[in-house]
């Protein structure tokens, strides 16, 4: 009989949502500007990597990066990440949805989002990021 650990490690919600709160962690750190290696965030995104924002414009890879790189240590916020749930899968994609809930010092800002992973044994955890879409379900008050 597997040990509850094996089993945990084969569950694909669990690689997922592992996956994507260990990036957000790295997020969070680094719009702090209290880690200033970058490699784990640009090495987690395929070279075309598409990003949805919540107000739908299209993100390019090279001005997402670029957004990223300039917004080191910019703000103090935490973000957590709730209700993942995988609803797709195959031998080498998995797509899923989750909640990204950015707690600001004066406001919570909760997005929707939707991302599309594939297998890649050299990206962080193992899966590489390919496409994400953001829905706001709770935007930033107007101005901030």
């Amino acid at each position: 009989m597997p040990s509850a650990t094996h089993e945990a490690s084969n569950d694909p919600t669990a690689r997922v949502a592992a996956e994507i709160q260990a990036l957000h962690v790295q997020f969070e750190q680094w719009f702090a500007g209290s880690i200033d290696d970058f490699e784990r965030i640009r090495s987690s995104m395929a070279d075309d990597f598409t990003f949805i924002s919540p107000r739908g414009d299209i993100v390019e890879p090279a001005a997402l990066l670029g957004g990223l790189l300039a917004s080191h240590g910019s703000m103090h916020i935490r973000i957590r990440i709730e209700n993942v749930v995988v609803r797709w899968s195959s031998d080498s994609s998995v797509l899923a949805t989750y909640e990204e809930w950015q707690d600001h010092p004066d406001y919570t800002a909760v997005r929707q989002s939707t991302v599309l992973f594939t297998e890649d044994e050299s990206a962080p955890g193992g899966l590489l990021w390919r496409h994400v879409h953001e829905t706001w379900k709770t935007p930033p008050p107007a101005g901030s």
